[in-house]
C-alpha cells in the first residue's frame, strides 16, 4: 500500500501520515523500493560493461571498469579522453539533451560551443538517436551554421553517435578530426563502446540520485514520525487519555489553528502549546 501511494505521487510524510499504526510496513516498503533501486544499478553496470567489451573487445575492456560510486563529470570526461587517444582525434565531446557534459582534446573548447549550436551532427543524433557521419565538411550543405564555424576552427569531419540504454535516447557521443575522414567499422565499434558506457553512467548516475533522495525523505520522515509519537504519549499521560484519542486531539487542533502537525506536536512536547479546550470538546 505504501509503494502505490507513493507511486501515486504522495511525499514520505503523507503516506506515513496516512497509516497510522503502520510504521514498520511503510518503513519497509520504502526501504524495499530503495534496495531495488540499487539492484537496478548493480544491473545497469554489468550489462553496460558486458556490452562495451563485447562490442569492442580488450581494447575498451579497461573503461568498464567502473567503481561502485559514480562521478557523472569524471568518468566522462575520462571517456572522452580515451576516444581521443584510441581513435587519433582532434576533439571528443559527450552531450545530453543539447547541453554538453564532457569534452576533451586539443579542439575541446570549441567542440562544446559547436555541440550547442541549435543544428549540425550532434543536434540531430540527440533528436532522432541515430548516428551521423560527415567526412568530409568542404562537400556538405546540410549544417550552414554549423560547418562554417566548425572549418573556421579547423574541423574537418564529424561523426556522432547515440547514447542509449533500454530503448531511451539519452545524448550523444560527438567526435571531431582536422581532416576529412571516413570512420571504419573497428572505429565506429570502438566509438559505439563508449557510447554505451557513457549511456550506463549518466543513468546511474540518475538513478543514484532518485535513491539518495528517497533515502533522505525517509529519513526526515521517519524522525518527523517519531516526533509526532512522542507529543502523543505526553498528550495521553498528561490529560489521562488513549494514545489514539491523542492522535485524534492533535489532528482536530492542528486543523482548528490551521497549524501543520508536526508543528503541534513539536509544541506540546516543549510545553508551549496547551490542548486541553481540544480535549474537552472531543470527550
Amino acid at each position: 500500500m505504501v509503494h502505490e501511494l507513493y507511486a501515486a505521487g504522495l511525499g514520505l510524510h503523507t503516506v506515513l501520515g496516512l497509516l497510522p499504526g503502520h510504521r514498520r510496513l511503510a518503513e519497509e516498503r520504502v526501504r524495499a523500493v530503495i534496495a531495488g533501486l540499487d539492484g537496478t544499478i548493480g544491473t545497469i553496470h554489468q550489462a553496460g560493461a558486458r556490452l562495451a567489451v563485447a562490442r569492442s573487445a580488450p581494447v575498451i575492456g579497461a573503461l568498464a571498469a567502473l567503481p561502485g560510486g559514480v562521478d557523472l563529470s569524471g568518468h566522462l570526461h575520462t571517456l572522452t579522453r580515451h576516444c581521443v587517444e584510441l581513435l587519433d582525434l582532434d576533439a571528443a565531446a559527450i552531450v545530453l539533451t543539447g547541453q554538453d557534459l564532457a569534452a576533451s582534446g586539443q579542439g575541446a573548447a570549441t567542440a562544446r560551443e559547436l555541440c550547442r549550436l541549435p543544428e549540425g551532427p550532434c543536434h540531430d543524433t540527440c533528436q532522432t538517436g541515430q548516428p551521423v557521419t560527415a567526412a568530409d565538411l568542404a562537400v556538405t550543405s546540410r549544417w550552414p551554421l554549423f560547418t562554417a564555424q566548425a572549418r573556421t576552427a579547423g574541423f574537418q569531419a564529424v561523426y556522432t553517435l547515440p547514447l542509449s540504454l533500454a530503448g531511451t535516447s539519452l545524448g550523444a557521443l560527438a567526435l571531431f578530426n582536422a581532416s576529412a575522414h571516413e570512420p571504419s567499422a573497428g572505429e565506429v565499434q570502438l566509438a559505439q563502446g563508449v557510447a554505451d558506457l557513457a549511456a550506463v553512467v549518466i543513468t546511474c548516475d540518475g538513478m543514484l540520485r532518485q535513491r539518495d533522495s528517497l533515502a533522505d525523505q525517509l529519513r526526515t520522515a521517519l524522525g518527523d514520525h517519531a516526533v509526532v509519537e512522542h507529543a502523543e504519549g505526553v498528550l495521553a499521560e498528561r490529560h489521562g487519555i488513549s494514545v489514539a484519542a491523542a492522535h485524534t486531539v492533535m489532528t482536530t487542533h492542528s486543523r482548528l489553528h490551521d497549524a501543520h502537525l508536526l508543528d503541534t506536536a513539536r509544541a506540546i512536547v516543549d510545553g508551549t502549546a496547551d490542548l486541553s479546550d481540544t480535549v474537552r470538546r472531543l470527550r
